[in-house]
């Protein structure tokens, strides 16, 4: 039986011998010089570090079409460290006045840099005819935050360009859109729809937000304080991200984490909430936020990072992580991590990403309003700023 079974195991080394040719050794003696020129090498030295590449994501937040461009002149303006901003319009006017790292003009040709007229097959065609620019800006992207306004042309053409540019460079999408004003009647929000559903079957992600909560929070305020109050929301959430990815914490969450939930995840809500009251003072904030009211019952992947004080206990970031998954699916993928900051002293911050969440709201259905000065945290801002201030940026 022994001398059978080695005849064959013979056989067998013959066969394939005869079968590949030298091919089989040469295979062989490739992987002994792998295994030798790997010894004592699978770590690398400090000084090696250098060499060995950037260890931060490269992270774009690209401003499609006019409010897009607006968009990333009021997060200039509150500083988003980490991410490069890059401006696409077709109106030579609007990206005059846009500051951004990058400013691409799409479109001269067709639009002679006057805008798309609110035809999105315009802003589309524009796009189109500047690809390959796009493709350049988003090569190399780790992840890319899309902003838009959906029901225009330039936005609703360009940001699906966008989105399967950054998607086909590997990058991981993620679009933050505003929807039309009631005022602005049904026609612009279909096209705003359609522009949505074109940029969901691309994005990785998307979070809409609602432009008519405005109406309902601030109806008093200036013009740009009001929109300031949406992108100062889409600041503090491309921060948190950019943060959750960038600094260590003592239960890590990294990009690989980020991008296995919002990997297409579809319709996405992203929350912020902050308190010196407790677990469920900080969890009630993030969940009734005025402007992002979306129902998370349905979600299938939930992301949540907590930071506190030197003195939060695990029980307490604990306690957040369970209130906010309360209402979510068993079924639901849930990654959650925490920070200590010696900053922050009894104050608990949550930021939390939930994707494949229910888009009702983004038909058109309103919600109850909530006091906006606790949901931006206004009057501790003006405790801290000094009486007269209203915690809102001007632009010049």
């Amino acid at each position: 039986m022994g001398p059978t079974g080695n005849s064959r195991a013979d056989t067998g080394d013959a066969g394939m011998s005869s079968l590949h040719g030298n091919q089989y050794e040469d295979l062989v003696n490739e992987l002994r010089k792998d295994v030798e020129a790997s010894k004592g090498g699978t770590a690398l030295l400090d000084e090696e570090l250098d060499g060995f590449g950037v260890p931060d994501p490269r992270i774009l937040i690209v401003g499609c079409g006019g409010s897009g461009n607006n968009t990333l002149n009021r997060i200039t303006h509150l500083g988003v460290e980490g991410a490069v901003t890059v401006a696409i319009n077709t109106d030579k006017q609007h990206l005059d006045h846009t500051r951004a790292l990058q400013k691409l003009l799409v479109g001269k040709h067709i639009t002679r840099g006057l805008g798309a007229g609110g035809d999105p097959s315009t802003g589309r065609r524009c796009a189109e005819a500047g690809r390959e620019m796009i493709r350049r800006i988003v090569n190399s992207a780790d992840l890319v935050f899309i902003a838009s306004g959906l029901g225009g042309g330039s936005g609703t053409g360009i940001a699906p360009i966008v989105a399967e540019e950054a998607k086909a460079a590997g990058a991981l999408v993620v679009g933050i859109v505003t929807t039309p004003f009631h005022v602005e009647r049904r026609q612009r929000m279909q096209r705003a729809l359609e522009g949505l559903e074109k940029l969901r079957q691309v994005a990785d992600a998307v979070l809409v937000l609602d432009n008519n909560r405005l109406l309902h929070y601030v109806p008093n305020l200036p013009l740009d304080e009001a929109f300031s109050i949406m992108d100062q929301l889409v600041a503090e959430i491309v921060k948190g991200i950019v943060e959750t990815i960038t600094l260590p914490s003592l239960i890590n969450l990294d990009f690989a984490d980020i991008r296995t939930i919002m990997k297409n995840g579809g319709v996405t809500m992203m929350l912020y909430g902050e308190s010196d009251r407790g677990a469920e003072e900080v969890v009630h904030e993030a969940l009734n936020h005025p402007l992002l009211d979306i129902d998370i019952s349905g979600s299938t992947g939930v992301l949540i990072h907590v930071t506190g004080g030197p003195y939060m206990t695990l029980e307490a970031a604990s306690q957040v992580v369970d209130l906010m998954t309360s209402k979510v699916s068993d079924d639901a993928h849930v990654i959650w991590g925490a920070r200590q900051d010696p900053g922050f002293g009894d104050t608990i911050k949550v930021m939390a990403i939930m994707t494949g969440v229910g888009g009702q709201h983004i038909q058109g259905a309103r919600v109850s309003p909530d006091k906006l000065g606790e949901a931006l945290k206004l009057t501790k801002q003006r405790k801290e700023a000094g009486a007269g201030n209203t915690g809102f940026h001007r632009f010049e």
